[in-house]
C-alpha cells in the first residue's frame, strides 16, 4: 500500500506509522485552472512545529517516490485546542516573485516563455527556479509580436500575454534536476481508474452556470497596418474583423442559442491572427463554446488507489472515464480539480468539467470583473462628495452624542439619590461601601489562587491525556472517528448513522432503524420476528442442512 509522507525543508514532518510525528489534516486541492493548494494540521505536541517557516520553509508531499505537492505555507494559526494550522501554495506561486521589467519580443512563442523564465530565474534563489519543459501550444504563423511599457509580475505576464491570448494550461512537474514547467495546450494523461456509479462513485453534483452564456460574438484579429508615401509601414488602431468573408457582418451567432435565451453580445480579441478566413473558423469555433455556458461535476468517489490497488491515482490535470446513467454521465472528462484528504480519503472528489470550461472562459470572467471595477471607480467621485457632505455634520452629532451621555448621567443620578432617601444616609453608605470593597479585594485573590491551582492541575493531565485520546477518538466537525490511529478497522458516529469502516471503505453501517452491511457470518441461530407476533428462527443442523422453526409470542 502506498505511503503518504511530509517533508518540511528536507526533514521528515509526518509518517503514518510514527506516532510522535501524528497530524490531524492533510488535505490538497488540485487545480488544473490555479495554483495548487495544501492545508497542513498538527497537534500541539508535535515535536517539530517550529520547523515551519511561513513563505521561508519548503514543504513537500510524497505519495511513495511521487511527489504530489511542494511549495510554501503561507500563514499559521492555532484553535482552541492549540492545533496548529497551515494554508500552503504550490510552487507554481513562485512566478508571483518576480517582476517582468518592459520588453519587446518578436518571435516563437516558446521564446517569449523562455524570456520570462530566464528573467524570474535570474532574480530568485535555486529552489524557485524553473526550467521550461514541454510546449505544445502554436500559433498559426509561430510567430508572435508583443511588447510591454510597464512592469508586471511574471505569472500576470504569462497569463496576458501567452493563456488569454493563445489558450492552453501551465502545469509543473519533478524532476532529480529540478522544477520543470510545461505549457500545454491540452494535458495528455488519461487515469486508469474508470469512476462509475454503484463501484466507486458515492455521490455527484452538477452545476449549470447559465450567466456566462453568449450568444453573438464579434470576434477581432490583430491591428492592422498602413503604409505611407516613402513606403514606412505602421501599425493603426483599427483591427482585423470578418466583414469581408461573412456575407458583410463583423460578427457570429448561434442561431439556436438566440432563440432559446436571446441575443447577448461580446467581443474577444486574437492578436495574433491576421487573415480574415482563420478568425472567422476561430469565432465560430469560440461560440459554439460559449453558447452552451459553462458546467461542471463534482463527483465524491472511492480513489482505488488509496485501497492498496495498483492502479494509478487520479489527479487534477488528467482526463478520466465517467459512467453514472442515472445522472446522464457517460464519457471521458477532463479532471478540472481534486480534493485529496490523505488521512480521511472517504471525502475525496473531484470536479470534472464539460462544455465551456477552459482558461479562456476564467478570462471572460476576468474581463467582467475589471469592467466591474472600472465602473465602481467611476462612481468614487459622488461617493466622495456624499462623504464629504457627511463630515459636515460630525459636529451636530459630536452635540447629539454629549447630550445622550447628559441624560445618561442625569439618569443615573435620579436613581442613586432614590436609593439615598428611601434606604441609607450618605456616611454609611461610604462605610458599607469600604467594608465591602475589602471582602471582594480578599474573595477574588482566594478564588483566583484556587482557580490557579486548578489549572496547573489540568495542564499536567493534559499533556499526558490529550495525546491517548486523540489516539483513540478523533472530533471532525459534526462526526466522532472511533479506533487507533493507523488500524484498519474504525467507526464513526454522525448525526445519521454508526458507520464501520476496514481500511478506509464503509463495510456496515446502522441508520433509519435499520443494519447495513456487505457481508454477515452468523454462527448459531438467526431469529426474525417479535414477541408479539412470534418468531422464525433458522438453525444450522449438525449434518449440514438449515431448519425453520416457529416460536409463538411470549
Amino acid at each position: 500500500m502506498s505511503v503518504f509522507r511530509i517533508f518540511v525543508d528536507g526533514q521528515l514532518f509526518y509518517h503514518p506509522h510514527l506516532s510522535q510525528l501524528s497530524i490531524t489534516e492533510a488535505k490538497v486541492q488540485e487545480d488544473a485552472e490555479n495554483i495548487d493548494s495544501l492545508t497542513l494540521s498538527a497537534p500541539f505536541n508535535h515535536p517539530y512545529l517550529s520547523a515551519i517557516r511561513p513563505m521561508a520553509s519548503t514543504i513537500v508531499c510524497k505519495k511513495d517516490d511521487l511527489t504530489v505537492f511542494e511549495g510554501r505555507a503561507l500563514d499559521d494559526g492555532t484553535d482552541f485546542y492549540n492545533t496548529h494550522t497551515w494554508t500552503c501554495e504550490s510552487c507554481l506561486a513562485y512566478l508571483k516573485d518576480t517582476m517582468q521589467p518592459p520588453f519587446s519580443y518578436q518571435g516563437p512563442l516558446r521564446g517569449l516563455l523562455e524570456q520570462f523564465l530566464s528573467v524570474h530565474n535570474a532574480a530568485v534563489e535555486e529552489k524557485k527556479r524553473f526550467t521550461l519543459g514541454t510546449v505544445t501550444v502554436t500559433d498559426n504563423n509561430d510567430y508572435i509580436s508583443y511588447s510591454n511599457s510597464d512592469y508586471s509580475v511574471t505569472l500576470d505576464a504569462i497569463q496576458d500575454k501567452l493563456i488569454k491570448t493563445h489558450g492552453g494550461y501551465l502545469q509543473v512537474h519533478y524532476t532529480e534536476d529540478g522544477k520543470v514547467l510545461d505549457y500545454l495546450e491540452d494535458f495528455p494523461d488519461r487515469s486508469l481508474q474508470t469512476v462509475e456509479f454503484g463501484k466507486n462513485l458515492t455521490d455527484v453534483k452538477i452545476t449549470r452556470d447559465h450567466t456566462e452564456r453568449v450568444t453573438v460574438l464579434i470576434p477581432l484579429g490583430a491591428k492592422l497596418t498602413e503604409t505611407d508615401e516613402d513606403g514606412n509601414e505602421t501599425e493603426t488602431d483599427t483591427r482585423l474583423d470578418i466583414t469581408a468573408v461573412n456575407d458583410g457582418k463583423n460578427y457570429v451567432y448561434d442561431e439556436e442559442a438566440v432563440k432559446e435565451i436571446g441575443w447577448i453580445w461580446t467581443t474577444e480579441v486574437w492578436e495574433d491572427v491576421t487573415l480574415a478566413g482563420n478568425l472567422l473558423r476561430k469565432a465560430k469555433a469560440r461560440i459554439a463554446e460559449l453558447a452552451k455556458g459553462v458546467t461542471s461535476m463534482e463527483l465524491t468517489i472511492v480513489d482505488e488507489s488509496d485501497t492498496g490497488a495498483d492502479i494509478g491515482d487520479i489527479r487534477a490535470r488528467m482526463y478520466v472515464r465517467c459512467i453514472s446513467k442515472p445522472h446522464g454521465i457517460d464519457g471521458t472528462y477532463l479532471c478540472l480539480s481534486r480534493t485529496r484528504d490523505y488521512l480521511d480519503p472517504s471525502g475525496n472528489t473531484i470536479t470534472i468539467g464539460a462544455a465551456g470550461v477552459r482558461l479562456t472562459s476564467q478570462s471572460a470572467k476576468q474581463e467582467q470583473n475589471i469592467t466591474s471595477i472600472k465602473d465602481d471607480l467611476l462612481g468614487q467621485t459622488s461617493k466622495i462628495e456624499d462623504m464629504a457632505s457627511k463630515v459636515e455634520q460630525i459636529p451636530a452629532l459630536q452635540e447629539n452624542i454629549r447630550e445622550c451621555y447628559s441624560e445618561i448621567t442625569k439618569t443615573s443620578e435620579e436613581i442613586n439619590l432614590s436609593v439615598r432617601e428611601e434606604f441609607i444616609s450618605r456616611s454609611e453608605l461610604e462605610t458599607i461601601q469600604k467594608d465591602f470593597e475589602t471582602s471582594i479585594t480578599q474573595n477574588s485573590t482566594e478564588i483566583r489562587m484556587d482557580f490557579t491551582a486548578i489549572t496547573d492541575e489540568i495542564k499536567e493531565n493534559v499533556s499526558t491525556n490529550q495525546l491517548l485520546l486523540e489516539e483513540y477518538i478523533r472530533f471532525k466537525g459534526a462526526l466522532i472517528e472511533l479506533g487507533k490511529v493507523g488500524n484498519a478497522f474504525t467507526a464513526e458516529l454522525s448525526n445519521e448513522e454508526l458507520a464501520f469502516k476496514e481500511n478506509g471503505q464503509k463495510i456496515a453501517y446502522i441508520s433509519n432503524q435499520s443494519l447495513v452491511i456487505t457481508n454477515a457470518e452468523i454462527r448459531n441461530k438467526l431469529s426474525l420476528g417479535n414477541e408479539s407476533r412470534g418468531w422464525f428462527d433458522f438453525i444450522p443442523r449438525t449434518n449440514g442442512n438449515l431448519s425453520i422453526k416457529w416460536r409463538g409470542p411470549v
